[in-house]
């Protein structure tokens, strides 16, 4: 046999999901095995064109939502005869909440239900996580754990972390986190004055695009209009991070009203807090600069316990310490570094009950005032966590994954 020909279908080439799910993994695999694997990526596929599929040894797709969906399932049919093998990649639920900002979308479209019926008849499925894999199995037995990696001999993940007067807390992240963020409280208010003047809370993704959007339940017909700035998530973000903009001077606070993109104020550095505006997907991991405790709050749901723990390994490739919820994907990897008595025991973060929430306060102050404990959770993520999310480790994974489905295994 020659080589195994590849198509990659992502669902996007901006966000996230298609780059750590799709593209990525794939450069990785053509710059591994050259000889035995040839990768194509097509970003827009016409199912009705079944011969061009058929050309191929498998066919790696996330989610497999499109707008013919008919199309699509008649084209599985037509390859489940042949010697095409149809694996699609999933990173999140179909079962969203209705705190998650697709909710509405998500129901009025059914697009729970077309989820759950492509896992039932696409021949394999890779998942981020062991926790999201038993979720899948019982609408697909042919479960393979891949989780999110980082390359980091990419130019995209090599950091140029300076020293800094104040410790950076903060958090990465994108739009629909706000039920998550609100597991925190107000914690800025309850820090001591003396542990506020030694942070900076960076708020990293801050982005104002977007459309206010409509949906009729009965004609479902959509309409949108340009979003406001106060009407966006991230100003309610930076309402919750600054107790209400209240660690905000008065000048940095007219400065932050003229909402000007990637306008940087002058005096940041004197100020305790800081707007980092949203990157594209190529210098996202560059907010990690600007962080040296991440927080990673998260509300118990079902959506949330099966999500993947990439914040972890970002954090471990980033000389950044954890924050985190003791709570799905974080318990995966994490060992929560404080014995009963509250004392260092060796572990690689802190994990945060979620009746807890005044430890976001105490753990806060823990590490601000006590730098051998913080370098030290920096140094015990990256040992414990770097060799099992580097990209080579999980690209060798699938190599041999793809191999298998292929010998029938």
């Amino acid at each position: 046999m020659g080589k195994i020909k590849v198509l990659v279908i992502p669902s996007d080439t901006r966000g996230g999901v298609g780059f750590y799910r799709s593209l990525q993994p794939h450069e990785h695999l053509q710059k591994l095995f050259p000889d035995e694997f040839e990768v194509a990526v097509n970003v827009s596929p016409d199912w009705t064109k079944i011969d061009y599929f058929k050309e191929f040894n498998i066919i790696h797709l996330h989610k497999g939502l499109y707008k013919d969906m008919r199309a699509f399932y008649l084209a599985l049919e037509e390859l489940k005869k042949s010697k095409t093998t149809v694996v699609m990649d999933i990173d999140d639920s179909w079962d969203l909440s209705p705190t998650h900002p697709l909710y509405q979308s998500n129901k009025v479209f059914h697009l729970d239900d077309l989820v759950k019926n492509n896992l039932r008849v696409v021949d394999y499925i890779t998942t981020t996580t062991p926790l999201f894999a038993k979720e899948i199995e019982p609408f697909n037995k042919n479960v393979k754990v891949l989780p999110n990696a980082i390359d980091p001999n990419d130019e995209r993940f090599k950091l140029d972390k300076k020293p800094y007067d104040k410790v950076r807390v903060g958090f990465v992240m994108g739009s629909a986190h706000e039920a998550d963020v609100k597991q925190m409280g107000n914690f800025i208010s309850k820090l001591k004055p003396e542990t506020l003047d030694k942070i900076q809370v960076n708020l990293c993704g801050f982005d104002l695009r977007g459309t206010m959007r409509m949906i009729d339940e009965k004609t479902k017909k959509v309409t949108e209009r340009p979003i406001q700035p106060t009407e966006t998530t991230w100003y309610r973000y930076e309402g919750m991070v600054t107790n209400n903009r209240k660690i905000i001077s008065d000048k940095y606070k007219r400065f932050l009203n003229m909402y000007v993109p990637n306008l940087e104020y002058p005096d940041v550095d004197k100020e305790h807090y800081r707007r980092c505006w949203t990157k594209d997907m190529n210098h996202y991991y560059k907010h990690y600069e600007n962080i040296d405790i991440l927080y990673a709050p998260l509300e118990v749901k079902h959506f949330n316990y099966v999500k993947s723990q990439l914040k972890a390994i970002e954090c471990c490739f980033s000389d950044t310490a954890i924050i985190a919820q003791n709570y799905g994907p974080y318990t995966i990897d994490l060992v929560h570094a404080l014995d009963e008595n509250g004392n260092f025991n060796g572990g690689n973060a802190l994990l945060v009950d979620t009746d807890k929430p005044d430890d976001w306060v105490r753990y806060t102050e823990l590490l601000v005032n006590n730098p051998d404990i913080l370098s030290s959770l920096k140094k015990n993520i990256h040992e414990t966590l770097k060799d099992k999310y580097n990209l080579d480790t999980v690209t060798k994974e699938r190599a041999e994954f793809y191999k298998s489905i292929l010998k029938g295994e």
